[in-house]
């Protein structure tokens, strides 16, 4: 099986329930809209690492996945709505990520002692850096008082700060969350948690911060400490840059968690590289060019997709996700041939020591 299949065999067990579920959603059926969906939400843990919901929006139906800040589910959930049918999308929002505001944050309750709190009861006081374009956040709940274990408050003001606000947001914009017991003495904004999403934007649209549409547009750069006179594959990079952090530090070190997961889910990371033609900053514009058309080639395909990359002394790096193996290799060795007048391509997944693709061994 591929990724690829487990989404459309997803999209096939969505379809057969869709009635059921709108019917239960119209009718506020509770129960039943539990029961339908009870197959889909261990279906979406299973193949993506994700949580699922419905909620009854304004004007259509909305589904959402939940894959937190775990970058292999966002991948997943990406890849499962880009897949998502036509007939599904005339009636249904679908989401990739936790969005602003949901149903889901509204309904939000939390019982502190014989207190019941909701996000109404949350504030949070703030201030920016705008070096960083980041808020660093204190989340105040007058029930705080009556919770010993600091953990615990903690955790709390970042669930319910990512409830708020969203996934995209609060991985672009947040850069710290903290809890407070008292409102801080020393004057310092503040605003009701469920109104931060729009302090948020104001400050973003005020400011001209970066703005991002995902938590996927997101990325870190990275300067290995290592040798950098090293010549050999992976091991001459001077900079990383990445969406997927947990997936660059993996493959730096020894680590194979990510890469696990990924493969218990039927995907794989790997890796396109190429001897540098230039051995100058027109190899770092030539790397961006072969990034740009392959990423479009395979997301064509839904095939693969573009993670990261990096520049090395000797080699230059395409990072992937590969959603279906057999597509992605076989578009590979087309593309392949098109950029020979270029480069010589090669393909290489992470963690398996294998011949790579593209490469003759003399």
């Amino acid at each position: 099986m591929s990724v690829y299949e487990h989404a459309q065999a997803f999209w096939k067990e969505f379809a057969a329930r869709q009635p059921e579920i709108e019917q239960a959603l119209i009718q506020k059926e509770y129960p039943d809209l539990l029961h339908a969906l009870e197959p889909l939400q261990e279906s979406a843990r299973e193949l993506t690492g994700c949580g699922f919901f419905v909620e009854d929006a304004a004007d259509q139906f909305e589904m959402t996945f939940d894959p937190g800040p775990n970058k292999t589910s966002q991948y997943l959930a990406r890849y499962f709505t880009e897949l998502c049918p036509d007939d599904i999308l005339r009636k249904w929002i679908v989401n990739p990520v936790l969005m602003p505001l949901s149903q889901k944050a509204i309904e939000a309750q939390v019982q502190i002692k014989d207190h019941i709190y909701t996000l109404m009861d949350f504030h949070v006081f703030y201030t920016l850096d705008q070096q960083s374009q980041t808020f660093q956040c204190q989340v105040y709940c007058p029930g705080y008082s009556l919770i010993d274990n600091e953990e615990n408050k903690r955790e709390m003001s970042m669930y319910l700060m990512e409830l708020a606000i969203g996934q995209t947001l609060y991985e672009a914009y947040i850069g710290s969350v903290t809890f407070t017991d008292q409102p801080p003495k020393e004057s310092q904004a503040f605003c009701p948690l469920a109104d931060f999403y729009e302090a948020i934007m104001t400050v973003v649209e005020r400011d001209h911060w970066k703005t991002y549409r995902s938590p996927l547009e997101i990325y870190s750069v990275y300067q290995p400490f290592q040798d950098f006179a090293h010549d050999s594959l992976r091991r001459d990079m001077k900079i990383i840059f990445t969406t997927h952090p947990l997936l660059a530090e993996e493959t730096l070190g020894s680590g194979s968690d990510v890469l696990l997961d990924l493969k218990a889910k039927d995907g794989e990371y790997g890796y396109m590289y190429y001897a540098n033609p230039y051995n100058g900053k027109d190899d770092a514009l030539l790397r961006q060019e072969i990034s740009r058309q392959l990423d479009k080639a395979m997301s064509s395909l839904h095939a693969g997709q573009v993670v990261g990359g990096a520049m090395g002394k000797s080699y230059s790096y395409i990072d992937w996700i590969v959603y279906d193996r057999s597509k992605f290799l076989k578009a590979f060795e087309q593309l392949k041939k098109q950029l020979d007048d270029k480069v010589e391509l090669h393909y290489q997944a992470f963690g398996i020591e294998e011949e790579p693709r593209g490469m003759q061994v003399t």
